[in-house]
């Protein structure tokens, strides 16, 4: 049911990043552009350390004082507009995996600045190891529990469950399934994403912009945060929360505030790894279900490349018998033990990772 929504917010966002003509004054129709890029073309796309053909064209060189192009990063050319055509081979080696922008500012003789923006995709040059998940043991799952976020903290288990009306976080005993303690979510909530830093539990919530924090012992309530979006998958990497929203982003926030302080695309050698769910930080790599697949990705959480990617088809084909997704990952740090479950799934399952 969410994916048609996230792909809806992903549209927007793409649209308002696409937007060209960023100057001080505006274009009016029929009005002549004084420079413009040729190359590259917007959305165009180069694996990482490949080089692209930036071209520049100046209609009238009379009209045009000087010209800048650059990145987020790097000033490629900067000076007088001395000819009609500027050609230059740019290598990506330093940029940043997925979306880049480059931009052509324009200064004229009348002391006024245009900008022309292209977008530039660029893709990793890493292939990631594929893994194949086989089961080492079984546990029992409540078949009631839809669930969205799943974690260990020392030897507890804890989840977080979905549902209008149904949306909890418990304790749960991991040899027979049973809640040991709940917190029910009030009515209007839809919960999501879990994970624990210190002794504060934090819960998201899909639609309704809230993410809960609660004592972990006594799962009461501590305060809630606002955020704009949807919230799907949580955890943390000791110093700062990591979310989803179902796209191919990873942000990054502060455990206080909530404020985000980063934001990282994330991609494999084939583009960008969109419906990114519930997550787990696991020896400094982020897992992330990807959501109605049967694969978990792999994340360097410095640059977003996909190092690895699990293929859990036969779990879901042995072991799912309710019809809903893969989804649940949690890591025992004290045995090295990992688990993974479904929604509503009878079996939590302890895996282990075969490189194929």
């Amino acid at each position: 049911m969410k994916s048609f929504f996230y792909l809806a917010t992903f549209m927007l966002l793409v649209l308002t990043i696409h937007s060209c003509g960023e100057d001080d004054t505006p274009i009016t129709r029929g009005s002549l552009v004084p420079a413009k890029f040729e190359l590259p073309f917007n959305n165009a796309s180069a694996q990482k350390g490949q080089s692209i053909r930036v071209e520049v064209s100046i209609a009238n060189l009379e009209n045009v004082k000087s010209i800048k192009v650059f990145t987020k990063d790097t000033v490629i050319f900067e000076g007088p507009a001395k000819k009609e055509s500027y050609l230059f081979e740019v290598n990506t080696r330093n940029w940043g995996i997925g979306t880049n922008q480059l931009t052509l500012e324009t200064k004229t003789t009348d002391d006024k600045t245009r900008r022309d923006n292209r977008i530039v995709k660029i893709i990793p040059d890493v292939f990631p190891q594929e893994y194949t998940a086989e089961v080492l043991k079984e546990y029992p799952h409540s078949t009631m529990s839809y669930t969205q976020g799943l974690e260990f903290d020392g030897d507890q288990l804890y989840e977080g469950t979905g549902g209008m009306g149904s949306s909890m976080i418990a304790k749960v005993d991991l040899n027979t399934g049973a809640i040991q303690d709940k917190k029910m979510l009030g009515e209007k909530y839809f919960g999501e994403g879990i994970t624990i830093l210190g002794d504060r539990l934090y819960q998201l919530t899909w639609q309704e912009h809230t993410c809960f924090v609660y004592n972990k012992n006594t799962m009461e309530e501590i305060e809630t945060f606002t955020y704009t979006g949807e919230g799907w998958g949580l955890c943390n990497n000791g110093e700062q929360l990591i979310m989803t929203d179902g796209s191919e982003r990873l942000y990054f926030r502060d455990p206080n505030t909530f404020g985000l302080i980063k934001t990282l695309e994330v991609y494999t050698n084939e583009g960008p790894v969109k419906g990114l769910n519930e997550l787990e930080y696991i020896n400094g790599k982020i897992y992330a279900n990807i959501y109605t697949t049967n694969q978990i990705a792999i994340i360097d959480p410095e640059t977003g490349i996909v190092t690895g990617r699990i293929d859990a088809s036969i779990l879901a084909l042995d072991y799912r018998k309710t019809g809903e997704v893969f989804n649940g990952i949690a890591y025992k740090e004290s045995t090295k033990q990992l688990f993974v479950t479904g929604k509503n799934w009878p079996n939590m399952l302890e895996i282990g990772l075969v490189k194929e």
